[in-house]
């Protein structure tokens, strides 16, 4: 153990004297953390969109509607008369010319409505960013609906007001217009409202893990064998273990100061609060580490140069970290099978819960199992394969 502690010193002296490569390690999280951080975690953060409603009337049913519209936090509303051209041919010219995501129709005998029926048509831009667009057509369905549901009442008020009706045909009047009431209630164990940087962190720390773990150690490596530091090191009575070892604790050091220096500017300047145990939460960080390190050893005994171990480590990064929950869930489809087989999956998936939700062990024993499992059996694959290579 002594003898691994000293390589593990060599290594974390060789990263303080190269001072672009420190800069880069401490900087490198705290970068992501800064940018994701004021992209999703600003208080202000909202997305808005360009709409423009199509009218001629101005009764007062169709001015409450618009009314509604342009107070609501996030649409930027402009009233247009219509002309001479087809709906569509207007909701084009308005979409392609002038930027509005949505346009929304209103028909001349809108104010019947308490009457009658009426119509609204909505056109949107398809090219749209996917997640504005879906937004936007889900609160401009929202409010409509709930637009709707009012004049319903209002509708039943007249008719027991002023129709000849008996209870029980005003109660079927009133489940005609509401049906089910929906009652959402959102519950959060942080006892706070969640932004998606609250989301992003865990998968920002595990990205942390799989960069460092499995290029950093796989290139640096690669790179000791080939400047001949390893059989330096080899030659003195200190067996191939205790330098593997040594190795190892040593990129677990430096990741965890990256770890920390993230969790300081998530928890200090964005407000992440950690729900669950901190040793818990330490333990899954652990053992992610053991998991990517066991890469990187596998990576480094097959590469023959540094740019190779970072090309290979590259080939796997890229997959893990898109297929693992860092950015996005994958729920459903075949690439969700795809991502079981990655171990950053299970990792993620058990920082969320820890983190988020302040999941105790009994929530996260799958998942923790599945990756420890996977760390020891990824760690003795690379070790042995390592130490045959050294001995070639």
């Amino acid at each position: 153990m002594k003898k691994a502690l000293v390589i593990s010193w060599r290594r974390l002296a060789e990263i303080w004297h190269q001072k672009k490569l420190l800069a880069f390690l401490i900087l490198y999280p705290l970068i992501f953390m800064i940018i994701f951080g004021s992209v999703f975690g600003g208080e202000n953060y909202a997305i808005s969109f360009k709409m423009a409603i199509v009218t001629e009337s101005s009764d007062d049913m169709t001015s409450l509607l618009i009314s509604i519209f342009q107070e609501y936090e996030g649409i930027d509303v402009a009233v247009k008369s219509p002309g001479n051209e087809s709906m569509e041919e207007l909701a084009k010219e308005l979409i392609e010319n002038e930027d509005f995501l949505a346009v929304l129709f209103i028909p001349e005998n809108f104010s019947q409505v308490i009457f009658s029926t009426a119509k609204i048509t909505v056109f949107y831009d398809e090219s749209a960013d996917i997640n504005t667009r879906s937004i936007a057509i889900g609160t401009i369905g929202g409010i409509i609906d709930a637009f709707s549901q009012e004049i319903a009442e209002k509708k039943i008020e007249m008719a027991k007001e002023y129709g000849n009706l008996t209870e029980e045909e005003i109660k079927y009047m009133e489940s005609i217009a509401r049906p089910i009431n929906l009652s959402l209630v959102g519950y959060s164990p942080v006892k706070k409202e969640l932004k998606y940087i609250d989301f992003l962190v865990p998968g920002l720390i595990s990205m942390t893990i799989m960069w460092t773990g499995v290029t950093g150690v796989a290139s640096s490596l690669v790179e000791d064998r080939v400047r001949g530091v390893r059989q330096r090191i080899l030659s003195s009575p200190v067996s191939r273990i205790s330098v593997i070892a040594g190795e190892s604790i040593g990129y677990v050091i430096i990741t965890g100061i990256q770890i920390v220096i993230l969790l300081l500017i998530a928890v200090l300047a964005f407000k992440i609060t950690i729900a669950g145990e901190i040793w818990l939460l330490a333990a899954v960080i652990i053992v992610g580490m053991l998991c990517m390190i066991g890469i990187g050893l596998t990576i480094s005994s097959i590469a023959k140069t540094a740019e190779e171990a970072s090309q290979l480590g590259m080939l796997i990064n890229f997959p893990m970290m898109f297929l693992s929950g860092i950015f996005f869930p994958i729920t459903q489809g075949w690439m969700y099978y795809v991502s079981r087989f990655f171990p950053l999956t299970y990792i993620n998936e058990a920082m969320r819960e820890v983190i988020l939700r302040g999941g105790e062990f009994g929530d996260i024993a799958v998942p923790f199992f599945v990756s420890l499992t996977f760390a020891i059996l990824i760690f003795i694959i690379g070790v042995a394969l390592l130490m045959r290579r050294e001995e070639e």
